[in-house]
């Protein structure tokens, strides 16, 4: 060999060896560069869904480098890690077998699926792997009362990419109304009062109604009320008796119990010429026999006559069987024995107390009573 080709070999040795190290040094830049894209494209899938802190995005060594996984941590605690070639891979977070595939390499996984899930006032985007709805919201520790209605799909449905699920919090309330039915009075009309007393026989209570309504609250807003119970209470009204008994004492000083005060204008009348001692009604006059109008003072009443003057005293008990053709409207025309007691009464206002036992013998009750004899 000689010295020319020694050399020649010589620079060919170092070209091999300048290309070796070139060869070394873009394979470490290519690494870092599929390693920065990796997490950049992770980074932007993070602001895409805008995550929240208790969806875990991570990118694993099972799945392609710009494949985002979304799962919720057992413990809540955000996770983000893309670093190829870390950890165990012989198995991913879903159970996935992948002992028989090299790091870096795409095996036969499940792609994960978009929910839009509102609760609570919010949505979230959701990207899951989860077998059903509800397993998808357990994940992020979102919780189903016994009220509350899921719309969207039922619990059990598998996820579809592009489902919309939205989660209604029900929650239920009572409102309750009284209204009061006031109690009336009745008056009971009592034969042995007087005329101005009252006496409460039943004191008065008012009633009610009672209404209780359920109140059926969606997220917040009030969609029905419906009456779930009704509760009645009687009233009691109240009864008061009363007493239209009224009486005065007399000028002998005795209890006149009457029902009606009339005055009246009075005079004195004697047996008439013509008609004698014959009444209207067929009785014979006496004294204690009154003509009446019967459009006033009914015939058969029976009364007392009452003098308010200190010359003269009441003409007494009474009772109105006989009529007058002057006997009109509040006029009483009372009969007497003689004319000298006709001249001794003339003229004069009288008190009619139509009394209130109109079963006495006002006779029996008069101090000048006497038989008249038939002549």
């Amino acid at each position: 060999m000689t010295k020319k080709n020694k050399s020649f070999h010589l620079k060919g040795a170092a070209k091999v060896a300048i290309f070796a190290v070139a060869l070394v040094l873009t394979i470490a830049g290519c690494t870092i560069a599929g390693t920065r894209y990796t997490r950049s494209n992770a980074d932007a899938a993070m602001k895409e869904i805008n995550a929240e802190p208790n969806m875990i995005l991570r990118v694993t060594e099972s799945v392609q480098g710009d494949t985002l996984l979304n799962y919720g941590s057992e413990n809540g605690d955000p996770v983000y890690d893309d670093d190829l070639g870390d950890g165990d891979i012989s198995k991913d977070y879903y159970g996935d077998d992948t002992s028989g595939t090299a790091p870096g390499e795409i095996y036969d996984a499940v792609a994960p699926v978009n929910l839009t899930v509102t609760v609570d006032g919010r949505s979230y985007s959701l990207l899951t792997l989860a077998a059903s709805v509800g397993e998808a919201l357990r994940e992020q520790n979102i919780s189903i009362g016994a009220g509350d209605i899921v719309r969207g799909a039922d619990l059990d449905s598998v996820p579809v990419n592009g489902m919309e699920v939205s989660v209604v919090r029900v929650k239920s309330d009572t409102r309750t109304e009284v209204t009061t039915i006031p109690y009336e009075t009745v008056y009971v009309w009592d034969a042995d009062m007087m005329e101005g007393e009252y006496s409460t026989l039943t004191k008065g209570k008012n009633g009610s109604i009672t209404r209780t309504y359920t109140l059926i609250y969606e997220d917040g807003v009030l969609v029905s009320e419906v009456l779930s119970d009704e509760t009645k209470v009687k009233k009691v009204d109240e009864r008061i008796a009363y007493g239209s008994r009224s009486s005065f004492s007399n000028s002998r000083g005795e209890r006149i119990d009457y029902t009606k005060c009339i005055t009246c204008y009075g005079t004195a009348y004697i047996p008439d010429a013509r008609w004698g001692y014959q009444t209207y009604v067929g009785e014979r006059a006496r004294p204690g026999v009154i003509a009446v109008d019967p459009d006033v003072i009914p015939i058969g009443t029976k009364v007392y006559i009452e003098c308010p003057y200190s010359d003269i005293g009441d003409y007494g008990y009474a009772i109105a069987w006989d009529v007058g053709t002057h006997v009109v409207g509040n006029w009483v025309d009372l009969f007497v024995e003689n004319m000298d007691e006709v001249m001794r009464w003339g003229a004069r206002d009288v008190n009619v107390y139509i009394l209130e036992d109109q079963s006495i013998d006002i006779f029996a009750l008069r101090s000048d009573y006497f038989v008249f004899m038939d002549e």
